[in-house]
């Protein structure tokens, strides 16, 4: 069996020597974001392993810095974690070491066996598209309006790539700690529209 917490203490080492957190985490949610509640397709199972399928999505760009830095420990416990669960593992350790709270984990996760489980582009949201969008995505996967409200909080950590989202910047002052920061700063700041240079995609500042 594996030792829990001897992989909980090598992740811990590797986000605080990387500064890796948001992108752990990303990679997890991205993972797990692709579930349909009706057609129980998609979900959690390491599909963007494969060098074709899930990682090629445009949501997905930069995704693979995420599994090179999780490579070495990967290796370390291959035969007695799932990737699946490695990433979402990872995820719940760069949230504890970011300042969030403990959060109950349970393992169990399987992988997809090859590219041909990865679930069609589309199913991750977009930042340049609107309220409904958002709505067709969450609500696929059982998401309530005011349960996405309470996930984009996650937005607190890490910042935009241009050469990713298409947008650019951090998304608050401290982008790794984890505190209610995006939601304060979304109210209390003074937020003037601009545009990204490199891609010409609105945004504010």
């Amino acid at each position: 069996t594996i030792d829990w917490k001897a992989l909980r203490e090598d992740l811990a080492a590797l986000v605080k020597e990387k500064g890796c957190h948001p992108i752990l985490i990303r990679l997890s949610w991205h993972d797990a974001g692709t579930f349909c509640a009706s057609s129980k397709t998609g979900g959690p199972r390491a599909c963007m392993r494969f060098s074709e399928g899930e990682i090629t999505h445009g949501a997905n760009a930069g995704l693979a810095i995420a599994q090179n830095l999780l490579e070495p420990i990967r290796q370390k416990y291959e035969g007695q974690i799932s990737n699946a669960d490695l990433w979402a593992f990872a995820a719940v350790v760069a949230i504890k070491e970011a300042g969030g709270p403990d959060i109950p984990f349970r393992f169990g996760r399987k992988d997809a066996k090859d590219c041909k489980e990865a679930v069609p582009e589309g199913r991750l949201p977009d930042g340049d598209k609107g309220a409904q969008h958002l709505r067709d995505i969450f609500h696929r996967m059982g998401f309530t309006d005011k349960d996405i409200v309470s996930l984009s909080g996650a937005h607190t950590l890490g910042s935009c790539h241009a050469d990713r989202s298409g947008f650019d910047g951090f998304w608050t002052d401290e982008p790794l700690k984890f505190d209610n920061s995006y939601f304060i700063d979304l109210f209390n700041k003074k937020w003037e529209p601009t545009k990204v240079e490199s891609t010409g995609n609105p945004q504010y500042k």
